[in-house]
């Protein structure tokens, strides 16, 4: 059962309420908790439906209304298909990753589950100022930004930027961490 606070956030994200960023971390909230992706795209539905049923009353609706919206619900997912997306539990643990996330970085969510991402994707050459500045944010509940160089679990440097946000209840009780991770394609020019 969904807790109310979730029930909330799915209401505000359907409705087009939250802040871009708001609805991009709760995106990969969605994409980790299947219920709540079911909720959401029932929520949209009978949201549709309304859209559908009050636009019959003056002026009939295109007859495809409900589809297009349907769709760009589904297409939702794909929009941010190449964005690494990882969920944590309070403690910084790996809960989720998504398929882009492995591929990005060749760890799969069996090798991550449980641990601290950062000893898996930093190596000699990631700033150690950068990792500071996100352990403080982490510590602090607070989101950063940070561009990083990780490596992949072959060895091979990338350039990532990552965006770190604490998803919070409506106490203020810290319920995940997500991060949203793009890869930057000019690595070498940025390290030199």
């Amino acid at each position: 059962m969904l807790s109310d606070f979730l029930q909330d956030q799915a209401t505000l994200y359907v409705s087009g309420l939250m802040t871009p960023e708001e609805r991009a971390n709760f995106d990969v909230v969605i994409d980790y908790h299947e219920e709540l992706r079911e909720c959401v795209l029932g929520m949209a539905d009978v949201g549709t439906s309304l859209i559908t049923a009050v636009s019959s009353v003056s002026l009939p609706p295109p007859a495809t209304l409900k589809s297009r919206v349907a769709a760009q619900i589904a297409a939702r997912a794909m929009e941010f298909s190449p964005e690494g997306r990882v969920l944590c539990d309070p403690e910084g643990r790996v809960q989720w990753v998504n398929d882009a996330f492995t591929a990005m970085c060749g760890h799969s969510l069996a090798e991550l589950r449980g641990k601290k991402p950062g000893p898996f994707l930093q190596g000699r050459e990631t700033d150690p100022a950068s990792i500071d500045r996100m352990r403080r944010a982490v510590h602090q509940c607070r989101p950063c930004t940070e561009t990083l160089l990780n490596y992949h679990k072959d060895g091979d440097a990338y350039l990532v930027q990552v965006s770190i946000a604490p998803i919070l209840d409506d106490h203020g009780e810290l319920l995940w961490f997500v991060a949203r991770e793009r890869e930057l394609k000019n690595h070498a020019a940025s390290r030199n």
